[in-house]
């Protein structure tokens, strides 16, 4: 993700990285996990997450298909690009149909239509951290 090299470049420790362009959402999403105990980032659009990637890579990106830059799913692809062991939840509040395939392709583990209870979301993003 960066011309640096690992020794010029300091990583910050992250979990989960959660994109959604809606700002309360994104707080209550990242405070429900941060009360958790994970060590969250967020960022409102692809540009920002594709930064906030390459300097704190998260082991599970929580993404909405609609952000700012590009779909969720075009995201969620160049993430795994850069990062292959990222597992990604792709959430949307649009009623959207994704075979199994398409999904797998961008590195999407799971789908989940919005809104989504917090505590079923928190268990999904531990299950991911945990495989």
């Amino acid at each position: 993700m960066s011309d640096l090299s690992s020794s010029e470049q300091k990583f910050e420790p992250c979990d989960v990285l959660v994109v959604e362009d809606e700002l309360s959402l994104a707080e209550t999403i990242s405070q429900f996990l941060v009360r958790g105990g994970l060590r969250v980032r967020t960022a409102h659009g692809a540009a920002s997450a594709l930064r906030t990637a390459s300097i704190a890579p998260p082991r599970v990106a929580i993404i909405d298909y609609q952000i700012p830059g590009m779909n969720g799913l075009h995201l969620a692809a160049k993430l795994r690009d850069a990062l292959p062991t990222l597992k990604t939840i792709l959430m949307s509040a649009n009623n959207l149909d994704f075979d199994r395939a398409t999904l797998d392709k961008a590195g999407v583990k799971v789908f989940v239509n919005k809104p989504m209870p917090p505590g079923p979301l928190r268990q999904a993003v531990l299950r991911l951290l945990q495989a």
